[in-house]
Order: C-alpha cells, then structure tokens, then sequence
C-alpha cells in the first residue's frame, strides 16, 4: 500500500512516545517489536545479511518473511498467517508505510527499501550459492532468474508456480518441491500474494532443508533492470470495490497500530 491514511501528521500534533521495551525471545538474533499479532526483527542490513549467511552455512535453512500492512491487517483473523509469521526465523519490515507506522509507537524498524535484495544477491554470488526464483506472476521467476545470472552472475532458475490454493500447501505444492529440490538452491525467492506466500514459504522451508526461503513479496522487482509490468486483466467488479477495500484495509491498520501504541 502506497502510504497510510493518518501517519503523517504534523510536529508536535502526536507526541511519539518512549521507545518500547522490546521481546528478545531465546535463539532469536533480534530484538522483536509487535505491531498487532505480527513480529518484527530490530535489525541492520548488515546484520540481518549476517544472519541469512549463518543459516546458509549452518544447514538448517528455514524461512525469512517480509510483511507489510497487508499481513498485519489480515493476521487480525488468519491463525495459520499469524503461525507462518511467528514462526519465521527472520520477519523484516516489508515497506516504508509500516517503517514509518512504527515509529508512530516507538519502534525505529529499519527501512531497508531497494538496497535489501541486491544486497542479498551481492552476498549470494561472494559465497556462489545456488538461487531459486518462485513466483505466481507468469514469467516473473523466469525474467528475475535471467536478471540474477546477467547482473549479477548467480547460478540461478526460475520456476512458475501460478495457480494453487491459498493456503500454500496441498499436491500442487508437492510437486513444484520435487521440481524445486532437483536444483538443490541454497536460497529460494519467493513472491507470492498474501496469505499463500507466507504459508508456501513455511511449508516448503521444512520439506527443503537446508534452503533458506525468503518471501519477497513485490520487491522482488528490484532485482530487475526495470519495471515488470505483465498484462493483467481485471474484473469491473474488483476495479469498483478497490477504493473501498484500500478504505478498509488502511482503517484497521490503525485500529491495529493504536492497540499497539498502549
């Protein structure tokens, strides 16, 4: 969501309060922030790049989610989203309007913005791991697997996982992990709408150790020498009800973001 109805507001019109006393959970690397029932991990780039190599070289693979708004405001009434998102072993800030809302309760989550994935790919070709792109987009995974072998001389394949059930699992999940498994990645970038990005990638991270999953989201396009814009198609209907959802979606996340603050 490109921005948030109510976060800008004017100095001195919202006194930010007192940073918050943050969870530190045994065997996190990161201090966490909540914003409704969602983790955030505290971290620097640097470190978090630091993290991701640590679970790469230790084996035990596992999956690393970014959620935005959109996550918070659907985990209020999605159990399974709420568990992929708890369970996650990384769970960073996935866009400026969510930065910025933090601050609003005292929680400088940092913004890691375009840098975060080329910084990652950069990493990937200094240890020359094997990357795998997963996307529902038709020929997102293929044009970013190209761009990753071009830009950045990555041993990369891009598969196609469109179609499937929300809920990240069940046979066609099973057989995409057969195809998966065949290129033995060391990391997979996943993007996927929500909630099946971030169940696929909790799903698949247990049946794929020790690959690292990384559910990308959008920002997958900036690893791309330009902007992906594929033909879409879509519905009168959902054209007409789009401000409304938007209305919606960015009034709950304030409900959220306010229960947070106290």
């Amino acid at each position: 969501m490109i921005g948030v109805v109510g976060l800008e507001t004017p100095p001195g019109s919202l006194a930010l309060p007192a940073p918050r006393k943050f969870e530190r959970e045994p065997g996190r690397a990161f201090p966490r922030v909540r914003i409704g029932h969602v983790p955030l991990d505290m971290g620097r780039l640097d470190e978090v790049l630091a993290c991701i190599e640590r679970l790469v070289a230790g084996g035990q693979g596992g999956h690393i989610l970014t959620p935005g708004v959109e996550q918070i405001v659907r985990a209020e009434a999605d159990a399974s989203l709420r568990e992929a998102l708890a369970t996650a072993e990384l769970s960073l800030a996935g866009g400026a309007a969510l930065v910025r809302a933090a601050r609003v309760i005292g929680a400088p989550l940092q913004e890691q913005g375009e840098r975060w994935l080329p910084a990652l790919a950069r990493l990937a070709r200094t240890r020359a791991w094997r990357v795998l792109v997963v996307a529902d987009q038709p020929g997102l995974a293929e044009w970013t697997a190209c761009a990753l072998r071009d830009r950045y001389g990555l041993l990369s394949v891009g598969v196609a996982a469109a179609g499937g059930s929300e809920d990240g699992r069940g046979p066609w999940v099973d057989r995409l992990i057969e195809r998966m498994a065949l290129t033995r990645p060391h990391l997979v970038l996943v993007s996927m709408e929500t909630p099946k990005q971030e169940l696929f990638c909790q799903y698949v991270a247990a049946r794929m150790q020790p690959a690292v999953l990384v559910g990308t989201g959008p920002a997958l396009e900036s690893l791309l020498d330009r902007r992906w814009a594929p033909r879409r198609q879509w519905a009168l209907g959902r054209l007409v009800s789009a401000p409304v959802r938007w209305l919606r979606r960015s009034l709950t996340f304030l409900r959220v973001l306010a229960a947070s603050r106290r």
